[in-house]
């Protein structure tokens, strides 16, 4: 027979068949099944269909793929085997064998593994009741391997597709190792979080020069899309043990958070610890509140605990404010308070409150004859310190009123005169005497701007600023700078290479004159150069020249190359003169600009680049050498090493620090799982990583 004639009649049986096997099953069960496989085979004696070979069944919304099905249609039984893998909703189960009934949507899979809303289930048995199966030892992880990582284990559970999973008294492993039992795990199959994939633990192994040998642990907590919660204890070797907590909420109209960590610290026999509260709302369109507290219990505290960027922290700031922003104004009403570390008595002290502290600004707004004027009132009721333990409350006010305009010469020229007027009243001196005081300074500024050429700009401004005597309108020509605060004219030069490439100078020159003493009349020249050829490629140089007396003062270079997630090299280097200093009568030290004692070169470098997709080296030093006495030290220096360990991050750090050294090494989970970002009831997608940079920089 010829070819073509076989693959005819061959084709017409094929198709003859699937069209007896779908009217059959159309009619056993009231609705279409589409069926493809290898080999099809119809007994019509015994009621029963068999499929051998990529087999692939589609019927209301469900996809079955397996190796072997055969078909009961007296019983409308299905079973399949051999590589099974069902599509439901969603939800992918993966499984040895499936029994499956159609009538009263009941059955059986024996070692399955089900894939839904990014988690992975894992079951000896199952037994399905239409959308709900009853599992027996079941496994839940967010890992995809056949043993995972981490994972929570049952005897027994419920599974209620696209709703949710639930097992009863289960353990977490890691690994092999039972870490801590609970007696319900749930979690959501909606597309959120459940408690496993909320559940983050972390482990910090290391060792210290001043305290020995460490282990930090953190429990974290995620309670909602916008609240995370974590808890932490730590062992400091011979200082002792550390607790800490913190919470967090971001939404788009509200942020807060809390941070506190207390320790019993042996080594100094003192308890040390440190509160950090933080709140912001926005009330409506036009109010917000806000405030803020740091309260700690030394200022070295962040050094040793919390691996802050302040490590030491001499100054305090807490404040509450409440302000409110209209079209064409803004008012502020804040309390304030600071507190400054007082070494002798070994703690903080008040050193200056302020309640309150009020600001009200009127936007710039154009008047007649193109004129912009603008208008700003400050109130401030200071409690001040005047000497130790001298304190006092000090009532300040000032107002200023200031007019504008702009006058264009073509394309090339523009020319901005201002002038303006503050009031300021205070009614106490700096020594808590009552001083009912007003005193008026008159200002004007000129400033203007000159394109030279397409690549170069020009920029003058002259400003001059004078003082009245108390109380009265006029110029306090008595007093040692004859009332004149300000007299300066200040020049910038920009130049424009390419489009890559920018150059500025400044300088400034001081006609301030006084009865007694002088000053410096020429501001240093500074030259500042940003180069950019390349997206990858950052260079700023900077260099300072003084011209009275004419001395080269400092130069910097700032260098990046490369992605700070991908491979970069970073490289910073300060030169400088440190002036020699003076004393006056009073025995106040004051820098000498005629003598010069020490050539000092401060240098920073940073390496990082990723080895493979696993592994990620990091290295930054910074160096101080001075060219006068030759010597060199090492200020900083720390190395990094993190390896992706599939279901854990693991990284370890060396860090040395003058005499003060480290080393850790942390482990932890991942929980960088790309869970749903679905919008919330604000509209707005919640982005977690956002609000950790806001709150805790210091991590």
């Amino acid at each position: 027979m010829p070819i073509n004639s076989f693959m005819k009649t061959a084709i017409k049986k094929i198709i003859f068949l699937i069209t007896v096997i779908l009217l059959s099953a159309a009619c056993a069960y009231a609705y279409q099944v589409d069926i493809s496989a290898d080999n099809l085979e119809y007994d019509q004696n015994c009621g029963k269909i068999i499929a051998q070979g990529n087999v692939v069944l589609v019927w209301q919304g469900k996809t079955v793929r397996a190796d072997f099905v055969e078909f009961f249609i007296e019983e409308k039984l299905m079973n399949a085997m051999g590589n099974v893998r069902v599509e439901e909703a969603g939800n992918s189960f993966f499984a040895e064998s499936i029994t499956y009934r159609y009538d009263d949507e009941t059955g059986e899979i024996i070692q399955s593994m089900i894939y839904s809303s990014m988690i992975f289930m894992r079951s000896e048995r199952m037994e399905r009741h239409q959308n709900t199966f009853a599992v027996n030892n079941i496994k839940i992880s967010n890992c995809d391997f056949d043993e995972p990582h981490v994972c929570f284990k049952s005897r027994k559970g419920k599974i209620t597709l696209n709703e949710r999973v639930t097992i009863y008294n289960a353990v977490l492993y890691i690994g092999k190792i039972p870490v801590f039992y609970l007696p319900v795990v749930t979690k959501s199959l909606k597309g959120g979080k459940g408690f496993s994939s909320r559940l983050t633990y972390g482990i910090e192994l290391g060792y210290t020069s001043e305290g020995g040998a460490s282990v930090k642990n953190f429990l974290q907590y995620q309670f909602t899309d916008e609240l995370r919660g974590r808890l932490m204890l730590d062992y400091f070797g011979t200082r002792g043990w550390g607790y800490g907590t913190e919470f967090d909420y971001f939404k788009n109209n509200t942020k807060a958070s809390f941070y506190g960590y207390y320790i019993r610290d042996l080594f100094a026999d003192s308890s040390r610890w440190t509160l950090r509260p933080y709140y912001w709302q926005r009330i409506n369109k036009e109010w917000m509140i806000q405030s803020q507290a740091e309260l700690i219990s030394d200022e070295s505290f962040n050094n040793l605990y919390n691996n802050d960027w302040n490590r030491v922290m001499g100054t305090l700031h807490s404040y509450f404010a409440a302000t409110r922003q209209g079209r064409n104004s803004n008012l502020l009403i804040a309390l304030d308070r600071v507190d400054t570390y007082n070494p002798g008595q070994g703690e903080f002290e008040a050193t200056s409150i302020s309640l309150p502290r009020v600001t009200y600004n009127i936007f710039p707004k154009r008047i007649i004859w193109n004129l912009v004027n603008n208008f700003t009132l400050n109130y401030s009721n200071d409690y001040r310190q005047y000497s130790a333990g001298n304190f006092f409350y000090k009532s300040t006010a000032d107002a200023t009123y200031t007019v504008s305009r702009d006058f264009k010469f073509g394309r090339r020229f523009t020319l901005k005169p201002s002038a303006g007027i503050t009031e300021s009243w205070y009614n106490k001196d700096n020594y808590d005497n009552e001083d009912n005081t007003f005193l008026t300074r008159y200002f004007s500024t000129l400033n203007s701007r000159l394109r030279v050429t397409k690549w170069m700009d020009w920029n003058m401004a002259y400003s001059v600023r004078a003082r009245s005597e108390k109380n009265s309108l006029r110029i306090d020509e008595s007093a040692n700078d004859y009332g004149i605060e300000t007299n300066a004219l200040a020049f910038t030069n920009f130049v424009y290479i390419g489009n890559r490439t920018t150059v500025r100078n400044y300088t400034s020159y001081n006609f301030l004159n006084y009865r007694t003493g002088s000053s410096v009349k020429w501001s240093p020249l500074s030259t500042d150069i940003i180069y950019t050829p390349k997206y990858y490629m950052t260079v700023y140089l900077r260099q300072t020249q003084s011209l009275e007396p004419f001395r080269f003062s400092s130069a910097q270079l700032d260098m990046t190359l490369g992605e700070l997630e991908k491979i970069y090299f970073n490289f910073g280097a300060f030169y400088q003169y440190y002036p020699d200093t003076l004393k006056d009568s009073a025995g106040n030290e004051y820098p000498n600009p005629m003598a010069y004692r020490a050539k000092e070169i401060d240098n920073v470098i940073g390496i990082g680049l990723w080895l493979n997709p696993k592994w990620r080296l990091d290295y930054n030093i910074r160096t101080t050498s001075s060219l006068d006495k030759m010597y060199s030290r090492m200020n900083e220096h720390e190395f990094r090493i993190y390896r992706d360990l599939h279901c854990y991050n693991l990284g370890v750090t060396w860090r040395i620090r003058g005499v003060y050294h480290d080393v850790f090494i942390k482990f932890d989970l991942k929980t960088n799982m790309p869970f749903s970002k679905a919008a919330n009831a604000d509209g707005q997608i919640p982005d977690n990583n956002d609000a950790e940079m806001i709150f805790f920089p210091w991590r």
